[in-house]
């Protein structure tokens, strides 16, 4: 990754198992939307005003539906605000 996250951003990235593509090339996930768009993530990188205990390696469970930020690079960049729950294995 050749990039990193600025203030309260985080890189996730997000493997949708049960991916469903429409005929337009749209890809979802039936089971985000249908649970209230919650999705698992790993984290890539955090940027440096990171006030959770969130680091790289670790599993974050974010709203889809509430995303304020962006996609780059394949990466999804979230807010740590959006941020639900931390797993750390």
């Amino acid at each position: 990754m050749s990039f990193k996250p600025l203030g309260k951003w985080v890189a996730v990235k997000t493997v949708i198992e049960s991916q469903k593509t429409t005929e337009a090339g749209i890809v979802y996930n039936d089971f985000a939307i249908k649970e209230g768009g919650y999705i698992w993530s790993d984290v890539v990188a955090v940027g440096d005003s990171i006030e959770e205990d969130i680091q790289p390696g670790d599993r974050v469970l974010w709203s889809i539906t509430n995303k304020k930020g962006n996609s780059y690079d394949g990466y999804d960049l979230v807010h740590q605000d959006h941020i639900e729950l931390v797993d750390r294995e």
